[in-house]
């Protein structure tokens, strides 16, 4: 799985640096396309300037040295985007890369470190325009997914899946902005790796088998909604996610984000959280 961890990164370089991959098949055009043509907005990215961890457990994860030292009090952003490698009328070929950090700005006796970063690159194929419920634009999308946090032993996590999602939205592309509604639900397999190298061997315990997105456009406001559930009766353990955004310029909205449950970040995916943070919107589901 190293290997396949370490093709996944290449790719992924692959694809950012090499322009005419991205070339259209077109002989009457010597214009390649630029590099924002062929980068697009993946999930949220935002800037939380402000959150606040009302239920945090950093004693237990850090130790006792570390942790307390640790503020309630941090930044937090994501960075996602994803680009196409080849399509057709039917179907398109990717890559994407998510990054989600917490910066503890405010910790000013520690330095204001980065206390968790969590890197998420993946490889999809998308079927687009495919049959489903009448009335939504339907795509489907399958993959492969690493998430890890670039931590050594014994704070390493992480895990590799196969996935599969379906994509509704209406009307519009399913990343139109301007869509009333949008809806994603997502399911996945872990891929297993040897006990020795499994350092988070109970993750899907904790996050589950399945994640569902949902957005409502209502004027300039944007309501987001995500749910994550095991579905076990007993030892019942999910998330949820309630999103504010309401446009304040063409360039950016307006930002505010509830958390509870667990699995907010991968050195905390058998912790529950409570977090509620405010910043700024770049980009929607």
């Amino acid at each position: 799985m190293a290997f396949m961890n370490r093709l996944l990164h290449a790719l992924l370089l692959t694809m950012l640096l090499t322009p005419n991959l991205w070339a259209a098949e077109d002989t009457n055009t010597d214009v390649d396309p630029s590099f924002a043509d062929r980068i697009s907005a993946y999930k949220q990215n935002y800037l939380l300037f402000y959150t606040h961890n009302g239920n945090n457990s950093y004693d237990q994860i850090y130790g006792p040295a570390i942790g307390p030292q640790y503020r309630r009090e941090e930044v937090k952003f994501q960075i996602s985007f994803q680009g196409k490698i080849w399509e057709n009328d039917d179907f398109d070929v990717g890559m994407a890369y998510t990054q989600q950090s917490y910066w503890q700005l405010y910790s000013k006796p520690l330095s204001s470190p980065f206390r968790e970063s969590n890197f998420e690159p993946e490889v999809f194929i998308k079927w687009k325009d495919a049959r489903g419920p009448e009335g939504f634009k339907t795509n489907y999308r399958f993959g492969f997914d690493h998430q890890s946090n670039g931590q050594s032993d014994p704070l390493s996590r992480s895990w590799n899946r196969i996935y599969g999602e379906i994509q509704l939205t209406k009307p519009g592309s399913a990343y139109d902005q301007a869509s009333p509604y949008y809806m994603a639900l997502k399911t996945w397999i872990r891929i297993p790796e040897k006990a020795v190298d499994d350092n988070n061997p109970d993750i899907t315990k904790y996050y589950g088998y399945w994640e569902f997105n949902g957005r409502l456009t209502n004027g300039n406001h944007r309501y987001h909604l995500m749910l994550r559930n095991n579905l076990h009766t007993k030892n019942n353990r999910g998330a949820v996610q309630l999103d504010w955004s309401w446009k304040i310029s063409e360039e950016f909205d307006s930002y505010v984000q509830l958390f509870h449950g667990y699995g907010e970040s991968l050195i905390e995916y058998n912790h529950r959280n409570t977090r509620i943070g405010a910043g700024i919107l770049l980009s929607n589901w």
